[in-house]
């Protein structure tokens, strides 16, 4: 979900929480004996109209939402509305709840059917990538969607492929070597901060999973899970930075960050380079991060808007991108 930059979109996130809280204290034995508050139909029916229209609605406000979310997030309210309000209350909805769930189960194994093809379709993929000649970071997506089809799902389940295969099973590959290639890690603290993070982790996973364990198993293993998968990550975003610097080759320009962003785009489409200038907002970020306060070096304009993958696999047509390299001047004779 990617929030909306508006004055409107930080209010409605702000009354999420008040609606939620409102309708839990509502049925609360002490708060109504204090209140006075007599629960009647019209009460509950309230409630339900704040659960299914006016919370899906806020958070349609707050967040750019496909109609699929949308729904999900009606279906969210009515699990939550059976919680929130006593049985006796919520029993003559009851086969509301069971309509959403039934709509959201058929979603599901649509969703299953999509997985199914997209692991049959493997060797189709594999050979597309081979084919296009591009790394696993840039082929990999769009070999997934030329045979399955562009879903947020198939995005999905490639991003988490790329994070298992480049955080455990690239250590033997090898950085590209040829008059294109522009480093943007080295001369940051990129590497440093990473492996701080995962030290951190490490630390945290073997003190807290020690302690939680006797108190609560099922929650530490599952804090155990998320950590490991956090290391992953981690190491992921090390070896995207050494094996995947900025190339430009067969007139094209590949660049990437981590698993955060990257994007690929012809040199002919370039349209202005400002070097020194300073990014707009909606300008999209490609530099790694250093313990102190970094600046891209060029932003690029393009003459058409290009696609650019974010976290996740989700996508963002662009019209600006600002980079910063180690060598800033190989960069501008590669591009001028």
């Amino acid at each position: 979900m990617v929030f909306r930059r508006t004055r409107m979109s930080k209010w409605a996130l702000m009354l999420v929480p008040v609606i939620l809280l409102s309708n839990i204290l509502l049925y609360q034995s002490s708060v109504q004996l204090y209140l006075d508050i007599h629960i009647s139909k019209a009460v509950v029916f309230g409630s339900l109209l704040d659960l299914l229209v006016v919370l899906p609605a806020l958070m349609y406000a707050a967040f750019k939402l496909s109609k699929k979310q949308l729904a999900g997030i009606v279906v969210f309210g009515l699990v939550l509305a059976r919680f929130i309000l006593p049985e006796a209350h919520f029993a003559q909805y009851t086969v509301l709840l069971y309509a959403g769930l039934a709509v959201e189960v058929l979603v599901v194994m649509g969703e299953l059917a999509l997985v199914i093809l997209l692991v049959k379709k493997i060797p189709g993929i594999r050979g597309d990538m081979r084919e296009s000649g591009n790394g696993l970071l840039f082929s990999l997506l769009p070999a997934a969607i030329e045979n399955v089809k562009d879903h947020f799902i198939v995005r999905m389940i490639t991003s988490e492929v790329l994070a298992i295969y480049y955080g455990l099973m690239s250590w033997r590959r090898k950085a590209p070597v040829h008059g294109g290639v522009v480093t943007m890690h080295q001369n940051t603290s990129h590497t440093a901060m990473n492996l701080m993070l995962i030290h951190a982790i490490v630390l945290e996973s073997v003190g807290l999973h020690w302690w939680l364990h006797d108190v609560q198993p099922v929650l530490s293993i599952v804090l155990l899970i998320l950590n490991v998968y956090g290391i992953i990550l981690f190491l992921a975003e090390i070896q995207i930075a050494r094996l995947h610097p900025l190339e430009v080759r067969d007139g094209m320009i590949y660049i990437g960050q981590g698993l955060q962003k990257r994007i690929v785009f012809p040199i002919e489409n370039i349209e202005h380079m400002d070097w020194g200038g300073k990014p707009g907002e909606d300008s999209l970020l490609l530099m790694y991060k250093d313990f102190e306060e970094v600046e891209p070096q060029v932003v690029i304009t393009l003459k058409e808007e290009a696609e650019a993958t974010l976290f996740m696999g989700r996508k963002v047509m662009v019209r600006e991108v600002a980079i910063r390299v180690d060598d800033p001047n190989r960069l501008k004779e590669l591009l001028v």
